[in-house]
């Protein structure tokens, strides 16, 4: 009986019928734009929005931008896993989802704008784009827009992201803690996202007390394929004595950690009596491992397309609401390729 009154008072302040009111409230399409904007700015006023269902989405249709290669057949696996989430999120409801290439840099503006602006789009979701100039457009837009694993400096839309500095710090602390010192990270820094990575790496070392060569201690590479890895750790190696190997080697992927694996196999180093490997990879990578299993923080990764849908239902529900930046957290996933450095652990614990 309450709702029925409170539907009541909005068909009577709208001027809209109960029925048209039920199916906004509802998010029920074939409801014109201005009778959906009135009764849900009634709606808000009166306070049923709070009362709703929080998985309630009052929108016709979303459009999702990620770059071009993750459409692709043999395309991005990461980003590819992060809409299949943005999809599972909005199953439950009767919402239209398109989507559109977007690159990171120099993104096509007259696509995003076409795309975007067109009024059967609700809200917008951006993923893995760095593109300043498409992010003020975005909140220009005035539609809810959600952002994936980037940042707009100016802080004027929400977005959700792995936590990559603390991946980056508790990679290299689970490292550290077991007694390890020389530590050697392959890496790629083609995102701003990477470099935040490797700032929580850096850190970790300051934590340790470990000195951190930057010149010694990271390969950086132009991409994550098994290739560049494997060619650029044996150079490393050929041009450092054994005695200056590390104790363990941290490959940003499972990718590289193929291409890393295929040349201590040649080398004949037994992973992990010789040498630790620790990765970094989202699950079912970690889970599907080729090989010897791998000790890696498992980024989060379908999550991430099922948070921007949460993160749109509360833009919706609080247009007035703070700007949200949500970091989602890395879970290590222990295998045992990363084995105690017990005579140096006694050195440490005898003050030598």
């Amino acid at each position: 009986m309450p709702g029925k009154l409170q539907m009541d008072k909005i068909a009577a302040l709208t001027g809209f019928s109960v029925s048209t009111v039920s199916r906004v409230l509802a998010g029920k399409p074939y409801t014109s734009d201005r009778a959906r904007e009135a009764i849900i700015s009634c709606a808000r006023r009166l306070g049923v929005l709070d009362g709703l269902a929080c998985g309630r989405l009052l929108i016709d249709g979303v459009a999702v931008f990620a770059p071009g290669r993750t459409f692709n057949a043999r395309g991005d696996v990461f980003y590819l896993e992060v809409t299949r989430g943005i999809a599972e999120a909005l199953a439950a409801h009767n919402v239209y989802l398109s989507y559109c290439g977007l690159e990171e840099e120099h993104a096509d503006i007259e696509a995003f704008l076409d795309k975007a602006g067109n009024k059967h789009i609700n809200a917008v979701i951006i993923i893995g784009t760095d593109d300043p100039t498409i992010f003020k457009l975005a909140a220009a837009l005035n539609k809810p827009c959600v952002l994936i694993n980037t940042h707009d400096r100016e802080t004027a839309l929400d977005a959700v992201s792995p936590d990559h500095y603390a991946i980056g710090f508790n990679a290299a602390r689970h490292v550290f803690e077991r007694g390890h010192r020389r530590m050697l990270s392959l890496t790629c820094l083609r995102r701003k996202t990477l470099y935040t990575r490797l700032h929580g790496i850096q850190d970790a070392y300051r934590h340790f007390s470990v000195p951190f060569d930057a010149q010694q201690d990271v390969i950086i590479t132009e991409g994550f394929s098994p290739e560049e890895a494997e060619q650029a750790l044996e150079a490393w190696l050929a041009s450092h004595p054994p005695a200056c190997w590390p104790e363990v080697i941290f490959p940003g992927s499972m990718g590289m950690t193929t291409g890393v694996l295929r040349v201590l196999a040649r080398r004949q180093v037994q992973v992990p009596e010789q040498m630790s490997l620790m990765t970094t990879d989202f699950s079912w990578h970690l889970e599907n491992s080729a090989g010897i299993p791998i000790t890696g923080i498992a980024v989060p990764c379908r999550e991430l397309g099922i948070e921007a849908v949460h993160l749109l239902q509360h833009r919706l529900n609080r247009p007035q609401a703070s700007v949200c930046h949500l970091l989602l957290q890395g879970k290590l996933r222990e295998a045992g390729s990363v084995r105690y450095a017990t005579r140096h652990a006694a050195r440490v614990a005898l003050g030598q």
